[in-house]
C-alpha cells in the first residue's frame, strides 16, 4: 500500500474556455479586468502586463487583444469547448 505524504487543493482561476480576460468594461469607465491566468499567469505575467499597460493608456499593442475581451462571454461569439478544467 503506498503512503499519501502529501496532497494539496484549492481554487484554480481559469474562465470556462481557458483564455484569460485582460479587457476594459465597457459598462464602467477605466474598469479594467486581467484575470482566469491560472497557473499560465506566472509565464505569461510579463506579456499581459504590457497588454495591460497599452490597454490603460489606449495605445496600440503587439498583441490583438479581441482575443482576451470580456464581452466573448455575453455576445455570439463561439467559445471553444470547456478543456475540463
Amino acid at each position: 500500500m503506498t503512503e499519501i505524504v502529501q496532497s494539496w487543493a484549492g481554487i484554480i482561476n481559469v474562465t470556462r474556455d481557458a483564455i484569460p480576460v485582460t479587457s476594459c468594461v465597457d459598462e464602467v469607465s477605466g474598469l479594467l479586468f486581467a484575470t482566469g491566468f491560472s497557473g499560465h499567469g506566472f509565464g505569461i505575467g510579463p506579456g499581459a502586463g504590457r497588454l495591460v499597460a497599452k490597454l490603460v493608456t489606449n495605445r496600440t499593442s503587439c498583441v490583438d487583444p479581441a482575443a482576451f475581451r470580456l464581452s466573448r462571454f455575453t455576445e455570439s461569439s463561439k467559445i471553444r469547448p470547456d478543456p475540463g478544467y
